[in-house]
């Protein structure tokens, strides 16, 4: 499912990867990042110490590399049993939202990674990257 949103033409995001990672703990409040960067390192050492699932899927999304036109972003976005991401790109902000598995109540919260690239020209050198709507 790709993802745009305000201030995004189509074509100038992309979703990557998405994978459940599931419930720990350890997710809480992983701060998103940049692709390809040395904050992108810690954030592939933080989910690796996290006891997610899937690990062959993270690192195989963690690992992607966007092309010379593009930027790629990593977010874990808190949720239930959603089945998909946007990234909503306004004013110079990049905010993860889940999307999908409407109507279904959670007694505990589950992860999700998203990936994305963005068109390097529509957005900023250091945008704000969020996790939840302002």
């Amino acid at each position: 499912m790709a993802g745009c949103g305000t201030g995004a033409g189509a074509g100038q995001v992309s979703l990557e990867a998405f994978t459940a990672l599931g419930s720990s703990v350890r997710l809480v409040n992983v701060a998103p990042t940049e692709l390809g960067t040395a904050e992108a390192q810690e954030f592939q050492r933080t989910l690796e110490r996290a006891e997610y699932s899937k690990p062959d899927k993270v690192r195989a999304a963690l690992s992607f590399a966007p092309p010379p036109d593009r930027r790629g972003f990593a977010f874990v976005v808190p949720g239930c049993a959603e089945d998909g991401a946007k990234l909503i790109v306004e004013r110079g902000t990049l905010t993860a939202e889940l999307v999908g598995g409407e109507n279904i109540n959670c007694a505990q919260a589950n992860y999700f990674l998203a990936v994305f690239s963005v068109d390097r020209a529509s957005i900023p050198p250091t945008p704000t990257l969020l996790t939840t709507p302002r």
